[in-house]
C-alpha cells in the first residue's frame, strides 16, 4: 500500500517536472523567435502557449511580454498595448511593458487610455517615475495643453541622460506652438479675393498661388479682350467671363482650404516630432 502511494507521488512529481520543462522550452523557443525578428511566428507561438498550457504567473508574464514586444515590432500597437498590460507588477518586465504599452496608446491617439494606464502604473524607482512624467508631458503637448505641459516638465530633471536632448526639443516645440500664429483661412480668402493666388502664397503654397494668379490673369485678359472687340452679349465674352468667374471664386475657396491644410500639416509635423522624442528615450533606456 505504501509502495503504491509512493509510486503515485513519484509519477505525479515526474509528470509535473516534465510539464514544467516542456513549458520552459516552449517559452525559450518563443523568446528565440522574437529575438531573431521572427515576430509573426513569435506571436503565433505565444498565443499557442497561452491557449494550450497551464502557466504560473511568472510564465504568463514572460509570454505576455514576448507577445507584446513582437506585436510592437510588427506595429500592431493596439494588440501590443493589450498584451503589455497583462504583465503583472511582480515581473521584471513590468516597467518596460507598461511604458511601451502607454506609448503605443499615445501613438494611436488614445490619450485618455494612455493616461489611465500611466496613472495605474506602480513605479519601482525614480527612473520609472521620470518616464511616467515624461510621457505625461508628451500627452500634454500632443493635446496642446501648454500650461499643463510646463507644469509637468517642471517635475523632470533637465539633465537626465535618458531624455535630456529630447526634453529640450519638446520645450522648443512648445515655444513654437505658443509663438507661431495659425494661418487664418478668412484672411487667406480675402487676400485671394483682392489678388488671386495671394492667399495660397500666404499659406505657404507658393506654387499653387502663382498658378492661380497666372490662370486668373490670363482668363481676365481674354475676357476683357472679347468684351472690347465683340461686346458683352457675344458667346466668347460670356463664355470666358463665366470661366473666369468660376475660377476666381474657386481661387478664393482654394485659399481658404490652403490655410486650413497648412495648419493641419504644421500640427501633424509637430505631433510626429513629439512622438519621435517620446519614443527614442524609451528605446535607449529600456530596450
Amino acid at each position: 500500500m505504501l509502495k503504491s502511494k509512493f509510486l503515485c507521488i513519484f509519477f505525479a512529481s515526474f509528470s509535473l517536472v516534465a510539464q514544467s520543462q516542456s513549458i520552459s522550452k516552449r517559452i525559450q523557443f518563443a523568446n528565440y523567435l522574437v529575438n531573431k525578428d521572427f515576430h509573426e511566428e513569435g506571436v503565433f507561438e505565444c498565443k499557442n502557449i497561452l491557449k494550450e498550457l497551464k502557466l504560473n504567473q511568472i510564465q504568463k508574464d514572460s509570454v505576455f511580454y514576448l507577445k507584446g514586444w513582437a506585436e510592437y515590432n510588427l506595429k500592431h500597437l493596439k494588440e501590443s498595448s493589450f498584451s503589455f498590460q497583462k504583465v503583472s507588477f511582480q515581473s521584471t518586465f513590468y516597467p518596460k511593458s507598461i511604458l511601451f504599452g502607454s506609448y503605443n496608446l499615445i501613438h494611436l491617439g488614445k490619450y485618455e487610455n494612455a493616461t489611465q494606464v500611466l496613472n495605474n502604473f506602480r513605479p519601482q524607482n525614480k527612473i520609472n517615475q521620470h518616464f511616467i512624467n515624461y510621457l505625461f508631458a508628451g500627452i500634454d503637448l500632443l493635446q496642446r495643453d501648454l500650461p499643463s505641459f510646463r507644469k509637468t516638465v517642471s517635475l523632470l530633471p533637465p539633465d537626465y541622460y535618458g531624455f535630456e536632448k529630447e526634453l529640450k526639443h519638446l520645450k522648443i516645440l512648445a515655444n513654437r506652438l505658443e509663438t507661431q500664429k495659425e494661418k487664418s483661412p478668412v484672411f487667406a480668402g480675402i487676400l485671394s479675393g483682392i489678388v488671386p493666388g495671394s492667399g495660397q502664397i500666404y499659406s505657404g503654397k507658393t506654387g499653387q498661388g502663382i498658378a492661380a494668379l497666372l490662370m486668373s490673369t490670363g482668363l481676365a485678359l481674354v475676357t476683357i479682350e472679347n468684351y472690347e472687340k465683340q461686346g458683352p452679349e457675344k458667346f466668347k465674352t460670356i463664355f470666358f467671363g463665366s470661366v473666369f468667374s468660376v475660377f476666381y471664386i474657386g481661387n478664393i475657396y482654394g485659399a481658404v482650404f490652403s490655410a486650413k491644410i497648412a495648419n493641419n500639416e504644421r500640427h501633424a509635423l509637430i505631433n510626429k516630432q513629439v512622438l519621435f522624442d517620446l519614443h527614442i528615450p524609451l528605446r535607449n533606456v529600456f530596450d
